[in-house]
């Protein structure tokens, strides 16, 4: 889940642990699915975990999720602990997500855990001891709820007693959406399995922290406020204030924080053809040549995502594509985004929809470049797009020819955005920035 167009956070990278967070535009159906007889096949075998890696799956969703079917969400298991116990809960359906940093899960999937809150000894705003909480948006909508201590296990390995956050979903929960948040996700609070198509999202992105400078220092005056200092006691939204958070609060990548395998992720795919399939079954391997299945082949190509953020915002965390002689210094790789969403006038729509629909299948290509220096580490990619009516009158989760119009908003440029369609049938690489291991990143190799 892409933060793209609402991010206005700039993350300074000499900042030791600094990070930011990343840019997410998961995308939902609204339409289709489950309307048709005919089923795909089930693509991939199931993996059997390694001590670095998990299988991953893209299926119809959780219990109690979509009424309609999923398209193109992939989905793992993550384990939530009290700190140092051995009292934890298996959660299913947590959505991988490239594009944003840190564990969000339901709070109701965790409730019976006692995990204890961030508390910020001086918020800077409040002047006492408060509990964190997180407003975190994305494209389509936002999350808020507080932000807790836990041990995450991911497959074999644990992630110790790192920042996540809880996703809000009782309705009579304290405190309620601040004013700001609600303003930032235009009114699009996510707090239901339903609305987010899964029981919570691990953000594995190309960075440590979810937010970074601005969080750090708590100045949100260009900005949605983040992170807030609210009392244990609180009763109202009000009593929430902006807050600081120092960088060891901050939500934390969890593959960032395991103790070996810890500098990038792999993520591997089988082809998936035509109108899709029922069910995709693939691997998701942490650590890059740190094991015998993490490898980098020496002749592979590094794609560079921008970091020059003083003179070439655009580009900072995302890099280059250039499609129809168009150059798009905003793109990105995201497992977060469930379709190919970039602006082509040429390529017809659904009846009142933003979904294409081409009387039959297209054989595109573009280029993928660095960020920063768009002639740098050029590498062709062909892609198909399909008919997405097609596509939704089976009743596959998987679709690989999925694509639509990428719609900027009023504060941001156009982009090209590589959802999941971009992943079938490769070998992803991806690093995460300033990790041991990880030299000359963050960046994408495939």
């Amino acid at each position: 889940m892409r933060m793209k167009l609402f991010q206005l956070l700039i993350w300074i990278s000499v900042l030791a642990g600094c990070g930011g967070g990343e840019n997410s535009t998961v995308t939902t159906i609204s339409g289709g699915g489950l309307q048709g007889q005919n089923e795909g096949p089930v693509v991939g075998q199931v993996v059997l975990p390694k001590l670095n890696s998990v299988a991953v799956t893209v299926d119809g969703g959780p219990d109690g999720g979509f009424s309609l079917a999923q398209a193109n969400i992939l989905y793992t298991t993550v384990v939530v602990c009290e700190p140092g116990t051995e009292r934890c809960q298996s959660i299913d359906h947590i959505q991988v997500d490239t594009g944003s940093v840190g564990l969000r899960v339901l709070a109701s999937k965790v409730k019976q855990l006692n995990l204890p809150s961030v508390v910020l000894a001086n918020d800077g705003a409040n002047g006492t001891a408060s509990v964190a909480h997180e407003c975190y948006p994305f494209v389509i909508g936002g999350l808020w709820g507080p932000n807790k201590v836990a041990d995450v296990g991911l497959g074999a390995q644990i992630a110790s007693a790192i920042p996540i956050q809880l996703i809000q979903d009782d309705v009579n929960a304290l405190p309620k959406v601040p004013q700001d948040c609600s303003d930032a996700v235009n009114g699009e609070v996510l707090s239901t399995a339903s609305a987010l198509g899964s029981n919570g999202i691990l953000g594995i992105g190309s960075v440590k922290l979810d937010c970074g400078q601005m969080c750090l220092a708590g100045d949100y005056s260009n900005s949605y406020v983040q992170y807030y200092g609210c009392p244990a006691s609180v009763t109202s939204a009000s009593d929430c204030r902006p807050a600081a958070v120092p960088s060891n609060f901050q939500v934390f990548n969890p593959v960032a924080a395991l103790p070996q395998h810890n500098n990038g992720v792999v993520l591997v795919l089988p082809q998936v053809t035509g109108l899709g399939a029922s069910k995709v079954n693939g691997e998701l391997i942490f650590g890059i040549n740190s094991s015998t299945n993490n490898q980098l082949p020496a002749s592979a190509t590094r794609i560079h995502l921008g970091v020059d953020w003083q003179h070439n915002f655009p580009s900072y965390l995302n890099v280059t594509t250039t499609y129809k002689g168009k150059l798009f210094t905003n793109s990105y790789l995201d497992t977060g985004t469930n379709a190919l969403f970039f602006p082509d006038m040429d390529i017809g729509n659904c009846v009142n929809s933003s979904w294409f629909c081409p009387s039959s299948a297209l054989h595109l290509s573009a280029i993928l470049s660095d960020g920063d220096n768009p002639q740098a580490n050029r590498v062709n990619v062909d892609f198909d797009i399909g008919n997405a009516d097609a596509s939704f009158s089976t009743s596959n989760t998987a679709f690989p020819y999925l694509g639509g119009t990428y719609v900027a908003s009023a504060s941001s440029a156009p982009s090209f955005s590589w959802g999941l369609p971009f992943f079938y049938g490769r070998r992803t690489y991806l690093s995460i920035w300033q990790q041991v291991g990880a030299e000359d990143g963050p960046w994408y190799s495939f």
